[in-house]
């Protein structure tokens, strides 16, 4: 009996030994630099977000981050190398709509499935914008005169984008005929607009604020769920009765198999910079909005993305079904 006993109290012992130094590995998190993958060029708009929010969240992480800039394949590379590093948290990636459009569109071998989702921090919505010169100053109008003209020609950021997709979407709820002209970026497109070479643009806010203050650019709809706040006057083109609506927006993610306690750790982190108002403040001068979601809700939200634009891109011919 004794030595039966003794065997029990042996086998406790050491489970409750291999319990306190897993324990004390999860409370030692994280035991160096975090590496932060940023998969913008340095300098860009996504750069200099990454690095405001690494900024934000020293006073909440025991160690420092080390932002990297791995930019290329519209967050291909960026996803390859982040993929290929040691999941034990200490290295994790910024992610934006091309987290789930690139592996879609065949441009990246990692994807969703590669990673584990940390937290959603934001969201950011396309308008649809005109030059005031038009003779249109409503969606309505517009739809109009696009009928009638025969069709339109409409500007987008490439091939594929989530501004294209949400365009595409528009125009044919609308029923009307668009040319799309793909731009390298806001400058050309925003430059064509208002020369008339095409008749209707898709941009982000952010980059169309002098024009809209000068009044040089009239906004016709968003593809935000809501009126977006900083401009309250434009509708949404799901209040105007279309099905339409398409956020992009950001978030951190970390290689496939990250210790659930580094996760929750960096997420929490991540829901107190998000609450802080002078990072609020920050989003809304860049036109951006707080949306946090923890990591069960955010790989949630990225799982309906991956549907949504996998769908989109099947009825744009841009994505073929597998044999």
């Amino acid at each position: 009996m004794r030595k039966t006993r003794l065997a029990a109290f042996l086998v406790l012992a050491f489970f409750a030994a291999l319990l306190s130094g897993t324990e004390a590995a999860f409370a030692a998190y994280p035991e160096k630099p975090i590496e932060w993958v940023i998969w913008a060029s340095p300098g860009g708009g996504s750069d200099i977000f990454v690095r405001n929010m690494a900024r934000l969240m020293e006073p909440y992480v025991s160690q420092p981050f080390v932002p990297v800039n791995k930019s290329g394949g519209g967050g291909a590379v960026g996803m390859a190398y982040t993929a290929s590093k040691p999941a034990d948290g200490h290295t994790i990636l910024a992610v934006t709509t091309n987290f789930v459009l690139t592996p879609a569109l065949g441009r990246s071998p990692k994807g969703p499935a590669d990673f584990d989702m940390i937290a959603r921090v934001a969201v950011e919505t396309n308008v649809v914008a005109v030059s005031t010169d038009a003779p249109y100053k409503t969606w309505e109008e517009f739809v109009a005169y696009a009928k009638q003209k025969g069709g339109v020609s409409w500007g987008t950021f490439g091939v594929g984008t989530s501004d294209h997709v949400a365009s595409a979407k528009l125009s044919k709820l609308s029923g009307i005929k668009s040319r799309f002209v793909p731009f390298e970026g806001g400058a050309d497109s925003l430059a064509s607009l208002m020369g008339g070479h095409i008749d209707v643009l898709t941009n982000n806010p952010s980059e169309l604020t002098e024009q809209i203050a000068a009044g040089q650019v009239r906004l016709l709809g968003s593809f935000s769920a809501e009126r977006w706040d900083a401009f309250p006057e434009v509708p949404t083109f799901k209040e105007l009765g279309y099905d339409v609506v398409v956020p992009t927006w950001r978030g951190v993610v970390a290689p496939k198999g990250t210790p659930k306690e580094a996760l929750d750790y960096l997420a929490a982190a991540l829901e107190k910079v998000v609450a802080q108002e002078g990072f609020q403040k920050y989003l809304a001068e860049n036109q951006l909005e707080a949306a946090y979601l923890n990591s069960t809700d955010f790989a949630l939200f990225v799982a309906e993305q991956d549907l949504f634009y996998k769908r989109e891109l099947k009825e744009l011919g841009l994505i073929k079904e597998k044999k």
